[in-house]
């Protein structure tokens, strides 16, 4: 059996239990948080900055800059969002800010929860 326990700050845990049930999935609270956040202004075709798109691959092995091939699991989409200069995707520049401090445990459970739902899409076409 696989389980995953989640450490919070008092605060914020008091918060979680008094919340209740979410009205939406975590996946849609997720992407409307990946929205409100900015992501989608950098991690699209038609962004002005070049950042990696994000469909399509959660749960797949990608390249970095440094020549490891790393999975594009949990751990990495964390770290992407908290230290994005530890890893760096093949083809890209270190120029994302660190999330760090400004999103919570379950904000940062939200965005993944997201990305994992898009992660059976098609890559975008960047060649449009």
């Amino acid at each position: 059996m696989i389980g995953r326990v989640v450490v919070m700050e008092p605060v914020d845990y008091e918060r979680w239990l008094n919340t209740g049930r979410p009205a939406e999935s975590i996946a849609l609270t997720g992407e409307r948080l990946f929205r409100e956040r900015g992501c989608s202004g950098c991690h699209s075709v038609n962004s002005k900055f070049h950042a990696p798109p994000l469909e399509g691959v959660f749960g797949k092995s990608s390249p970095l800059e440094n020549g490891e091939i790393v999975p594009m699991d949990e751990r990495y989409v964390r770290d992407s969002i908290l230290l994005p200069g530890k890893e760096i995707a093949k083809g890209y520049q270190n120029i994302m800010p660190s999330y760090a401090g400004q999103l919570s445990e379950e904000e940062i459970m939200q965005l993944i929860a997201y990305l994992k739902s898009i992660g059976n899409q098609n890559p975008p076409d960047e060649s449009k």
